[in-house]
């Protein structure tokens, strides 16, 4: 028992010596977080801001930026760094910094409320794909031995009255300084600032705290009882008219690598065999699933559309079902947002189906029996959204298995910026090719019904970054998003009785020369499928035109 008070005792004497040695006073410890948060953990700002600024905008400019952004976060720490509460604060600040430092300089993603929409509906599945080896050491460094070092340091506070002098001359001091900038270059400020707006976006730290606070004041304001647009929906087809209708959601596919629209490689050699409708010009509604996947099925317009009351509101899927028919979702990314609340749904990941799944995700093969099991039992109208994992980044390596390896040398990690761009392009174009033989698949199975009336529409959700400017993956500002992220293949195909209602080479006439957007989609279905509703906008339906009947 002597022997454990011992070591117990000196145990205790050792933290509390290593505690004082850290020992830091209040004032001092402000300057230092200041200046390792705004320098250390905002390489990205300051990539953006050098890219950006130039000779015309004066020195005195150029040098007041850094101690700009000093000055605001000497401001933000002399309020953080109280008794008590301090320390678990700034330790969560640092570990959540660390990590967007490594997603910003990285990965060149931009942080907005529309990126915290992101953050909070991924799932466990797709956040593992951006724990890597890096990213671990990363936030290890930058993040977590800082935290730790913090924990163990002693801040020294002084009195009350000390504290507060202390912290009003720091305010005091940056308000001249910040006076001073402004008076010396107010014209280059207003100038750079209106010109790259994005800077803010950029700023660790002050970028997700605004944003997170602007998604929660989004999402605290959105209409929570499901708002019915239409409850008079129905089909004016007959009664013996039984129909079906395939939607394949695609995940981050971009037009510009589809051998259909021209791409040199070769990765849609099943589907150019098809006869299928491609849309070469096709536009998506958003730059992240969180958006573009409520809106693909929405009957507003991408202007129209707000994304927090998509979710208790009619869709495509709730009107479809009050005009009578089945519906059914198959689920392969990371959810449905919301679209499939209302409908029977089956996540193939947790199928435990060891043919195409492996750990924590599946090929999207694993949807093909399911979808002709579905189709074999169809006995009334029936909808069925098979949503893909398709292209989802950054792990593509995953996304195919070995024998569409055709594009080699490959990436295969999911740390992509450790790679070069010609791997990260191969790797990308494998899924590309599997997606291929995926939609072929489909397209055949649903070509051995060839008595029914069998509609198939492919879209993906968004498209991707592969590198270009330093951005990878998808979810920038859909203002500043470059084309990558949204320019998206989109395919129709439609069985022999189908087309019997279609001019199908009017419509494929119309997909070489006429641009689409997610917009059209709701209408569209709708207009094909005959379906009266209140919703309906015939100019939004692609087929108007090319009807025979």
């Amino acid at each position: 028992m002597a022997r454990e008070n011992f070591f117990g005792s000196s145990a205790f004497k050792a933290i509390d010596l290593l505690r004082n040695f850290h020992a830091v006073k209040s004032h001092w410890l402000i300057l230092i977080l200041a200046f390792y948060f705004a320098f250390v953990l905002n390489p990205g700002f300051w990539r953006f801001i050098a890219e950006r600024i130039d000779s015309a905008d004066g020195i005195l400019f150029a040098v007041s930026i850094p101690l700009l952004v000093m000055i605001l976060f000497v401001w933000f720490f002399s309020v953080l760094v109280i008794p008590v509460l301090g320390k678990p604060i700034i330790i969560g600040l640092l570990l959540i910094s660390s990590a967007a430092n490594y997603a910003i300089w990285n990965l060149g993603i931009v942080i907005d409320s529309e990126m915290i929409r992101n953050v909070f509906e991924t799932d466990l599945r797709e956040a593992s794909d951006f724990i890597t080896l890096t990213s671990i050491c990363w936030v290890a460094l930058t993040g977590i031995l800082p935290a730790i070092l913090l924990i163990l340091c002693k801040i020294e506070y002084q009195s009350r009255r000390k504290e507060l002098l202390i912290r009003t001359v720091f305010f005091l001091i940056g308000a001249i300084m910040v006076g001073g900038f402004y008076v010396v270059a107010s014209k280059e400020y207003t100038s750079f600032f209106r010109n790259h707006s994005k800077a803010r976006k950029e700023l660790n730290t002050f970028n997700y705290i605004y944003s997170i606070m602007r998604y929660y004041k989004r999402v605290s304001f959105a209409k929570r009882e499901f708002i019915c647009l239409d409850r008079e929906a129905i089909s004016e087809r007959a009664d013996t008219e039984k129909n079906l209708l395939i939607l394949v959601v695609g995940e981050a596919a971009r037009a510009m690598n589809f051998s259909l629209n021209g791409y040199s490689r070769e990765t849609n050699p099943l589907l150019a065999g098809q006869n299928i409708v491609n849309f070469r010009n096709a536009t998506s509604c958003g730059t992240a699933t969180a958006v573009s996947v409520p809106c693909m099925f929405s009957s507003k317009t991408r202007r129209e559309f707000d994304v927090d009351e998509a979710s208790h509101t009619q869709n495509l899927l709730d009107t479809l079902s009050i005009a009578g028919y089945e519906i059914f979702w198959f689920e392969n990314d990371g959810g449905c947002k919301g679209v499939c609340a209302r409908v029977p749904t089956e996540n193939v990941v947790k199928s435990g189906d060891t043919t195409y799944c492996e750990k924590n995700y599946c090929r999207d093969e694993v949807m093909l029996p399911r979808l002709e099991e579905k189709i074999k039992n169809q006995d009334k109208n029936m909808v069925i959204v098979l949503h893909t994992m398709g292209s989802h980044g950054p792990s593509y390596y995953q996304r195919y298995p070995q024998a569409f390896r055709k594009f080699t040398p490959t990436c295969d990690t999911s740390d992509i910026q450790k790679c070069s761009r010609e791997e990260i392009v191969n790797t990308y174009d494998n899924t590309l090719l599997y997606t291929d033989y995926v939609l072929s698949s489909i397209i055949d199975i649903a070509g051995k019904f060839s008595d029914r009336e069998i509609t198939i529409f492919y879209a993906s959700d968004h498209g991707e970054s592969l590198g270009e400017n330093g951005a990878y993956l998808h979810g920038l500002p859909y203002a500043i998003a470059p084309q990558e992220q949204k320019h998206i293949p989109l395919i129709l195909w439609l069985s022999n009785v189908a087309q019997k209602r279609i001019d199908y080479a009017c419509m494929k006439e119309k997909a070489s020369n006429e641009p689409v957007l997610h917009d059209h989609i709701f209408h569209s279905i709708i207009g094909f499928l005959a379906i009266k509703t209140s919703l309906f906008d015939p100019s939004l339906d692609i087929f108007q035109g090319c009807y025979t009947k």
